[in-house]
Formats: C-alpha cells, sequence, structure tokens
C-alpha cells in the first residue's frame, strides 16, 4: 500500500513537471518565433517531453499558446493587485491614479519585455486565440478603469465619450510598448534614461488634464506634483 501511494506522488510530480517544462519552453519559443513560428516538435524537444504530451496536457498547440499568453499577462503583475473603485469609492480620482501607475508597471518594456513582445506579435499578425486573450487579460482592466472615469467625468457623460476617455488614459502606455524597439532607435528620442516613476507621474497627469478638459471637477492639487523631474 505504501509503495502504491509512493507511486502515485511521484506520478503526479512528474506530470506537473513535464506540463511545468511545457509552458516554460513555449514561453520562450512562441517569444522569440511567434505562434506560427514556434513548431510543437520544437517545444517540447526544449522541454524534454514527447510530443503527444502537448495534446494530453493542452488539448492543442493553440490552447497551449493560449495558456502562455494569459500565463504571461497575469504574471506581469496580475489582475489580483489591480487597483478598484470599490476599494475606495467616495475617491475615485484617487484610484485612477493608482490604477494608472498599476497599469504603467505591467506594460513598460522596461518592466516586462516578455509581456511587449507578445503584444507586438499579437497587433502585426493576431493569433486565434486573439479575442479569448482580449477577453481574460485586457477586457477587466479596460472595466475597472471605466467604471473609475464614469465616477469622476459629469454625470451626463455619454458612454462615446466615457469610452474615448478610457482609450485616451491607455494610450501612452500601449505605444511606449509597442513602439519601444523604434524609439530605442531613434537618437534625441530615447527614453532609456527616464524613470519609471517619470512616466508614471507623466501619464497621470495627462490622464487628468484630459478628464478636466472633458468636464470633470478635477482641482490642482490633485494632480501629481514634479511630473517633469526625474
Amino acid at each position: 500500500m505504501t509503495k502504491m501511494i509512493e507511486k502515485e506522488k511521484k506520478s503526479a510530480k512528474h506530470t506537473k513537471n513535464t506540463k511545468d517544462r511545457i509552458l516554460a519552453a513555449a514561453v520562450v519559443l512562441f517569444e522569440n518565433n511567434g505562434f506560427e513560428g514556434a513548431s510543437v516538435r520544437a517545444i517540447c524537444a526544449e522541454a524534454g517531453a514527447n510530443i503527444a504530451a502537448i495534446n494530453y496536457y493542452f488539448g492543442s498547440k493553440e490552447s497551449l499558446y493560449g495558456e502562455v499568453v494569459k500565463s504571461v499577462f497575469h504574471s506581469a503583475d496580475g489582475s489580483d493587485s489591480m487597483p478598484l473603485l470599490s476599494e475606495n469609492p467616495t475617491d475615485p480620482v484617487t484610484q485612477l491614479c493608482a490604477w494608472i501607475e498599476w497599469h504603467v508597471g505591467r506594460y513598460l518594456p522596461e518592466r516586462n519585455s516578455t509581456l511587449s513582445t507578445f503584444i507586438r506579435r499579437e497587433i502585426a499578425n493576431p493569433s486565434p486565440l486573439l479575442q479569448e486573450i482580449v477577453d481574460v487579460t485586457i477586457l477587466p482592466s479596460f472595466k475597472a478603469l471605466k467604471e473609475m472615469v464614469t465616477a469622476i467625468l459629469p454625470a451626463d457623460a455619454t458612454d462615446d465619450r466615457i469610452s474615448l476617455q478610457c482609450l485616451q488614459i491607455n494610450g501612452p502606455t500601449m505605444l511606449a510598448s509597442v513602439l519601444q524597439p523604434i524609439n530605442s532607435r531613434m537618437p534625441g528620442f530615447q527614453t532609456s534614461g527616464i524613470s519609471t516613476e517619470m512616466v508614471i507621474r507623466q501619464a497621470q497627469v495627462w490622464a487628468l488634464a484630459g478628464l478636466r478638459a472633458s468636464g470633470a471637477e478635477i482641482s490642482e492639487d490633485r494632480f501629481p506634483s514634479d511630473s517633469f523631474e526625474s
């Protein structure tokens, strides 16, 4: 009986290790080669696993890719740490600034180059899993952002106006992530010497200024100070 229990423990440990090895190998190969360029055979060779293990543990290459991307997104300061309006419903401006700090830290290439690479690949050549990726990893954060923006803007703000403000708040961060390979090659426009804290403060200033221009009552003392100091 004892031997049987030990055998089951070893089997469970082997299963976990094999699945984890495949996932780790897939992150590297999908990041370097994209969905089409990373073959199942190469992933299994890198993981030291049988080719049949992909179907056994993940069902298909597409499902494996979906798990990889979701894992990369959630590992980048995942949704469990995302600021929510419900945590401080009477002060949506403070929550918005906290959300921006979380969001910028999550997507900047300096903080998470792997995530930035996957974003660029999905924009350039969308995979079959893109809709699922958006639904699971991106949409929840935008819903949280929209609650804050709705609470800050005047009560008569239309849904289109609210959505536009959300997209404008997200834009600078995503552009920094997507365009990093180009920006790093432009003398005079490189941002390697700019601290993440400065980027965060400036993103907060832009967001609050845009909301105030759209009718939100935001006093000067709510704006982050020294936004241009490193």
